[in-house]
């Protein structure tokens, strides 16, 4: 029986260890990928997000998108990032999420996912889920479809080299 998602956890003891995982997926991502980021206030999503966005080549950097709901970085791919934080199911239809999914240009990466749900039906995203466990340490939960198999097990393969 076939697999139809695959799931990996890499354990962070720092920030330099997310930014190096962000890293890591940069280096693999084409553009039309799409990330949900998932996980409690503090957990690091931001972060992650900056850190893609660094290693993307984005000159300026992200910062919370909580008040402004979206912003776009550019780089060697551009970054649309999303923050639902403060956004409910009716008010999705005025943010144009919908018009930046599935973009060749770049990756779509969005904080508090939730209300959107619907909108992702059959696209498939990359979840990337941010648990808190102790100080500066997260465990962080990767799960995608089996088109993306390949990329997550050369990204996990990465990590274990540190």
């Amino acid at each position: 029986m076939a697999r139809s998602k695959a799931s990996s956890t890499f354990d962070s003891s720092s920030p330099a260890d997310t930014a190096r995982l962000a890293g890591l997926f940069a280096s693999r991502l084409k553009g039309g990928e799409t990330v949900f980021l998932e996980g409690p206030i503090g957990s690091g999503k931001t972060f992650f997000v900056r850190e893609l966005a660094a290693a993307l080549g984005a000159k300026k950097l992200p910062v919370s998108a909580s008040f402004n709901l979206m912003r776009a970085y550019g780089g060697r791919l551009k970054l649309y990032h999303f923050d639902l934080f403060r956004v409910g199911e009716a008010d999705l239809e005025n943010v144009g999420l919908d018009e930046y999914i599935g973009r060749a240009d770049g990756i779509t990466a969005v904080e508090w996912p939730g209300p959107a749900a619907g909108i992702f039906s059959g696209v498939g995203p990359m979840i990337i889920e941010f648990r808190l466990a102790g100080g500066d340490r997260r465990e962080i939960q990767v799960s995608c479809g089996e088109s993306r198999f390949a990329e997550l097990g050369k990204i996990e393969e990465e990590w274990l080299k540190k």
